[in-house]
């Protein structure tokens, strides 16, 4: 099961790639060649992943990410071609479950930062960010308020690697707020730098 699910990573991660790579390039047509720093930054990320991965997967997720625009040309949207790409793996590795479209995200989710969270025990229940993990649709907004007595951060990135430099809050002071859009489909984790066991993850379809 571990295996499959990594290389169910795998698929995610090289159709993710392939689309955020098709819409940066659309955006570096529009705005004289400035590439979103966001989405750079995913690109980034989303192929270091596929690094060290079997051969045989990784030129299959290579040969997706190199064909992008014919991904594109056959579909109708940013979903359809995560399926083409999904499909075309899973046609090589039959043992893959294709990509599963969810269809309850939404366009704005408010986030609390429950009191007592500066104290350790709340990632033993998930409930140092409430909810801990949401879903959203593409360009869905997150607000967080920090509903605790003391600072604390959203930070994308997590604990063991550090922040990844592509949303960060700032001390988040008692009673504030901090907002965040999202248009490229990721999944973003995020915690506390102040309270590095505060985690939460964000899934943009």
């Amino acid at each position: 099961m571990e295996n499959q699910n990594d290389k169910f990573g795998i698929i995610l991660s090289a159709a993710i790639t392939a689309i955020a790579i098709a819409l940066v390039s659309s955006i570096s047509s529009i705005d004289d060649g400035s590439i979103s720093s966001q989405g750079e930054k995913i690109i980034d990320r989303t192929v270091s992943e596929l690094e060290n991965v079997p051969d045989k997967v990784q030129d299959l997720a290579t040969e997706a990410i190199e064909t992008t625009d014919e991904f594109i040309e056959e579909s109708d949207s940013v979903s359809e071609a995560i399926d083409i790409v999904s499909e075309k793996i899973s046609d090589e590795i039959p043992d893959v479950p294709k990509v599963v479209k969810q269809t309850d995200g939404k366009l704005l989710e408010l986030v609390s930062i429950p009191p007592e969270t500066g104290v350790p025990g709340c990632e033993m229940s998930n409930t140092c960010y409430l909810p801990t993990d949401s879903i959203l649709k593409s360009g869905g907004e997150v607000i967080w308020t920090n509903h605790d007595t003391i600072p604390h951060t959203v930070t994308s990135g997590n604990p063991h690697d550090g922040p990844d430099g592509l949303f960060d809050s700032g001390l988040l002071m008692p009673d504030k707020t901090y907002s965040m859009k999202f248009d490229l489909a990721f999944e973003y984790d995020y915690f506390c730098l102040v309270h590095p066991w505060m985690q939460g993850t964000i899934i943009v379809q």
